[in-house]
């Protein structure tokens, strides 16, 4: 795992600043990463001894909301509910989800196939961005592309590669308008991604240009 959220991102994450889209493709990959998951800890940690050291004025206020916290019936229900593993099937595969996918699992639609090379499935989670799971069979190559928007794209199975470098499972990648690339897989290596769009992405070579014309843009 070589790739992951700038230290700005992770600040936002901890101190919940984010939009709930980036938020949770955060927490999908802090999920798998210990390094990630340390500093945003860290971070937290910060962020909860600025609160207790700031001063307030509205003590009495407090005093207030504390008593009705402690007034509160207890309840046997748990916090949270224990989450277990999910799996999808797609080319003839099983693959587990992470778990912060696993409650949105009612959420993913049908898998639509592009020339049973590629296939796609859409999170229905926002209406802010467009959120898929991506499949890309091994020893395929997709179109060079940009984005008229941010394209986040978090690896979950095996690996991919483009003009940059080779993502491996738990990599985070963020991408804008200035970048093109031609993402492809390896012979015997497949790719399962969890992908985020805020704008169509824009073909800049061959044919795949026609694209372009639906909307000014496609999404996967």
């Amino acid at each position: 795992m070589s790739y992951h959220p700038d230290t700005s991102i992770l600040e936002a994450y901890a101190q919940g600043t984010l939009d709930d889209v980036t938020a949770f493709t955060i927490a999908t990959h802090i999920e798998s990463c210990p390094k990630c998951r340390s500093e945003v800890s860290k971070l937290e940690d910060y962020c909860g001894e600025e609160l207790m050291s700031a001063s307030t004025e509205a003590v009495d206020s407090f005093d207030d909301m504390l008593a009705n916290i402690l007034d509160l019936e207890p309840s046997d229900e748990p916090f949270r509910a224990i989450r277990k593993p999910t799996f999808i099937e797609v080319n003839g595969k099983s693959f587990r989800l992470p778990l912060s996918l696993t409650r949105f699992r009612e959420q993913i639609g049908e898998w639509k196939s592009y020339g049973g090379k590629v296939y796609s499935a859409p999170i229905e989670i926002s209406t802010q961005a467009r959120v898929n799971l991506m499949y890309i069979s091994d020893g395929v190559a997709i179109p060079q592309h940009t984005h008229k928007g941010l394209e986040s794209t978090l690896v979950l199975h095996g690996s991919f590669s483009d003009e940059d470098g080779e993502y491996q499972v738990g990599d985070y990648l963020l991408k804008d308008a200035s970048v093109k690339h031609s993402p492809f897989t390896k012979q015997g290596e497949d790719c399962l991604c969890l992908t985020v769009l805020t704008e169509p992405m824009l073909f800049t070579q061959g044919v795949a240009r026609i694209f372009n014309l639906f909307g000014k843009g496609m999404y996967p």
